[in-house]
């Protein structure tokens, strides 16, 4: 939160509604008020037109050959589990302050059991139909304003310099000076709170299959976020 002495009940309430800044060109104003899950359940299918395309029924799940062949591959892949944080552990109300202040709080809240064989279709579908992606036969337009909606993350108009950030000053910083480059770094050196920033990080945000590459970029993001870079 951006007022470290709000309480848990009102950060449950209502997330702060100050002005936020990315450096002078990304400006937006947080005015998110707190939802369950049901209620965004509602709102996300308002952000969809009222006359979603249906293509044969709720069985047809592949619009063609090369979809379905691409589903069977990921089925043999599993997922990494999302992770969510409760809003109610005082311990972990740094944490929250940091994601809040970006405006990100609910891309860590809420966090319902997904279902794998529909987001495995979703990712096999996505590639092969640039009017939307079939979804157990309806048709849906998805694009990175609708999916920030669905996030409920803020609107800026440029995103943030994260990948600039120099990698030692990051290292430096969120150690608190223990290491002083990736040479003999180790995550565990992480100070409490940017080591819960970086399993949120992990479990939720920057995927990757260059492990080391991944580790940097996730750090880097960490201290932008939480320097307001």
């Amino acid at each position: 939160m951006a007022d470290q002495s709000r309480s848990t009940t009102g950060r449950r309430r209502r997330f702060s509604e100050v002005n936020y800044s990315f450096g002078e060109n990304c400006r937006y104003r947080s005015e998110v008020s707190f939802a369950s899950f049901e209620e965004r359940l509602q709102r996300s299918w308002r952000l969809f037109p009222s006359t979603v395309p249906i293509i044969g029924d709720k069985t047809h799940r592949f619009p063609n050959n090369e979809s379905a062949t691409g589903y069977r591959c990921l089925s043999l892949r599993g997922f990494v589990v999302q992770g969510s944080l409760d809003p109610k552990d005082r311990s972990l109300d740094e944490v929250f302050r940091i994601i809040d202040s970006v405006g990100w709080a609910y891309t860590v809240m809420h966090v319902h059991p997904f279902y794998p064989r529909v987001v495995r279709e979703f990712i096999s579908n996505q590639p092969f139909d640039d009017d939307g992606v079939l979804i157990r036969g309806h048709v849906f337009q998805f694009n990175p304003s609708v999916i920030d909606r669905l996030m409920m993350t803020p609107s800026v108009t440029q995103s943030f310099g994260w990948r600039d950030v120099i990698l030692k000053q990051a290292i430096s910083h969120l150690t608190g000076g223990e290491c002083s480059g990736w040479t003999g770094f180790n995550l565990n050196a992480l100070l409490k709170p940017f080591q819960a920033l970086y399993r949120v990080c992990e479990l939720n945000w920057l995927p990757g299959t260059d492990t080391d590459l991944m580790i940097k970029n996730r750090l880097r993001l960490i201290y932008a976020v939480a320097e307001r870079k």
